[in-house]
């Protein structure tokens, strides 16, 4: 178990330590807990970075538009000063008695690795001490590996690529639910010892304090203490019940106090003094009629493959119901981490030793899990939003279901060949989430690339051989492209994206921007930010030509495509090199943020595939390929 630990504590350090290279700016959400700890020690619940005095003269400072490089992301603005509407537990219990003890700062990503290793350890105790009372065929060695492959069922490896504002609070609610359950496990294993009933209050207490949203966990765990415990006495087991209730209700109590001096409310958290990056102006943030497609997301949605590493990028809907805002860089579970499927096989462990008294303490604590997963999910249903930290929502629950599970299948390996079969594809289904999970945490917004760039592009290089070889198998040229473009007599639309390339939220774009009658102009767009524009044309004879040179054209730095082009001058050239050349002249620009294709080929706007009065492309054309000249020179 410590040997497993220790892997899984050093892997959580090697993925968030590198953040400290690219968070130095003062403004970005990797500190925002930062600035509330160091608010609590000055003796108040506001932020200790002020806001600047031009935004609060601005009659609505809360636009999205409004001075957004100089407003502190996603913080709450009240009467002049900063607040956070995310839980304060995590500063409070970690981070704020360091910055007591040592009067140091602790670094946000710290924070978040530490309470991934603290939830961790609750877990793996969890697991250990029910491998040796129900599962003792499980060697020590199966049991390493199913906290392994739990750590990568919960979805940390994702989460911590980004131990922003937003993860934190979450991987401290993770590690709560974790040791409520062990508490839980340890309250009915003792017949009902106060301390373990004293404990699980405490945990449910600061689990509130970290993520609000799961209450109705914390209560539905707290209820089930009141379950009989073999050998317990029912009437002594009253009291721990009545005192860990009481802990929990202190801890809201609490949470509600703080919001009422902040805010003058009980229960205002700060959300609507928040400054959003995007105007949600008439989404709907809960609404029964997200269910199904939540659902279907959350569960069964597929990624989007590329044949460059990392190979899997988010899903993306064709479409959203009404009111919904969308998503943020998502994968659904079943098809990335398909272990979860074993928890199926606990439920029904569980359901056929229900009447035996032994196997209680378990059982309840399994309960509680299903509990805990299926309140996250009717919350997540119904929420008008998807993203990849709420995985980490429904994970903790589902994560011990499934662990269990792992240990009772490894316990029966030797009961027969369907028990053997049963092993099998468990083994398969935990090595796909292991792998699945890292391809998505190299993935995720493209910090891997920014933090961590030795280890990306040496990985990248290497793996990226296979599309290399079908790239060249089929035949398939980079380099600058010709397109025709064909302008209807009454155009329509006056900004046409006519070809894309690109992940799902991060896309590089050329698009047609009309002026006026017969009036156009071509930009090269990455990512929301305008690289290039050209000089202003007009369509003869209802055509367009353009020459376009972007990094974007070719594959991915990191390929060993440019192995190639030997001159390195040249070879940076063309990797940041965007270029828009017309009838009326060229311009040119170096850019080095482009977001990476994902395909060979661009997509592009077809005549087929146009709305009405659009212009589209009538041919594609490649100027020549950098790499095949130096590959054919003498």
């Amino acid at each position: 178990m410590w040997a497993a630990l220790t892997i899984a504590a050093c892997l959580v350090f090697a993925i968030t330590s590198p953040v400290a290279r690219v968070q130095r700016q003062s403004l970005n959400p990797w500190h925002h807990y930062e600035y509330l700890t160091e608010g609590f020690y000055q003796g108040h619940t506001y932020l200790s970075v002020d806001p600047p005095k031009d935004l609060l003269e601005l009659k609505n400072p809360f636009l999205p538009t409004a001075l957004p490089e100089k407003r502190l992301w996603d913080a709450s603005l009240y009467r002049g000063k900063y607040y956070l509407y995310f839980g304060p537990a995590p500063s409070v219990v970690l981070m704020l008695p360091w910055k007591i003890i040592s009067g140091q700062t602790m670094p946000q990503w710290v924070a978040c690795s530490l309470w991934a290793i603290i939830g961790l350890i609750g877990l793996s105790m969890l697991l250990s001490e029910a491998r040796d009372r129900y599962f003792p065929r499980v060697p020590p060695i199966g049991l390493g590996l199913v906290i392994l492959v739990a750590f990568h069922a919960s979805w940390l490896p994702v989460l911590l690529r980004r131990p922003a504002v937003w993860e934190l609070p979450i991987i401290a609610a993770m590690a709560c639910v974790w040791w409520s359950l062990y508490f839980l496990w340890r309250f009915h294993l003792s017949g009902g010892k106060a301390r373990w009933a004293l404990l699980l209050g405490t945990t449910l207490g600061v689990l509130i304090g970290c993520r609000v949203t799961f209450l109705f966990s914390a209560a539905l765990i707290l209820a089930l203490l009141c379950i009989p415990t073999p050998g317990g006495n029912r009437r002594l087991r009253a009291w721990p019940v009545v005192k860990a209730g009481l802990l929990v209700s202190l801890s809201g109590l609490a949470l509600l106090t703080y919001n009422y001096e902040r805010f003058g409310r009980w229960t205002e958290f700060g959300t609507s003094f928040q400054l959003l990056g995007v105007d949600y102006t008439g989404a709907r943030f809960v609404d029964a009629r997200y269910i199904l497609f939540n659902a279907w997301n959350y569960l069964l949605s597929l990624p989007t493959f590329s044949p460059y590493f990392p190979f899997v990028h988010p899903t993306w809907p064709g479409s959203f119901p009404k009111g919904h805002m969308g998503i943020e860089e998502f994968h659904g579970i079943l098809f990335s981490m398909p272990v979860h499927a074993v928890a199926l096989g606990t439920l029904f462990w569980g359901l056929r030793r229900i009447g035996s008294p032994d196997c209680r303490p378990l059982i309840v604590t399994l309960a509680g899990a299903l509990g805990v997963t299926l309140l996250s999910a009717a919350i997540l249903f119904t929420w008008g939003g998807l993203c990849s930290r709420y995985v980490a929502e429904l994970t903790p629950g589902l994560t011990l279901l499934t662990a269990a599970g792992l240990l009772a299948v490894i316990d029966s390996r030797g009961s027969g060949r369907r028990a053997r079969w049963v092993l099998l594809l468990c083994t398969a289904a935990a090595l796909w989430t292991v792998a699945y999970t890292w391809l998505a945490s190299a993935d995720f917004k493209g910090y891997m690339k920014r933090t961590s760039p030795g280890a990306f592009c040496a990985v990248a290089h290497a793996l990226d051989y296979p599309s290399l070889w079908q790239s060249q198998s089929h035949g398939y040229v980079f380099g600058p492209a010709d397109l025709v473009i064909r302008i209807p007599t009454a155009a329509a639309a006056p900004w046409t994206p006519l070809m894309a390339s690109g992940r799902p939220g991060m896309t590089n774009q050329l698009v047609l921007e009309q002026l006026g009658p017969a009036r156009f102009r071509f930009t090269l767009v990455d990512d929301k930010h305008t690289t290039l524009v050209s000089r202003e044309v007009a369509a003869r004879g209802g055509v367009l030509r353009v020459h376009v040179e972007a990094p974007w054209l070719y594959p991915p730095a990191e390929h060993p495509y440019w192995d190639a082009v030997s001159d390195p001058k040249r070879r940076a050239e063309l990797q940041s090199l965007f270029a828009l050349g017309t009838e009326d002249g060229e311009v040119r620009a170096i850019w080095t943020h482009a977001p990476d294709p994902i395909e060979y080929e661009p997509t592009l706007l077809t005549e087929k595939a146009a709305p009405a009065g659009s212009a589209w492309v009538v041919s594609f054309s490649r100027s020549g390929d950098p790499a095949l000249k130096e590959r054919d020179k003498p």
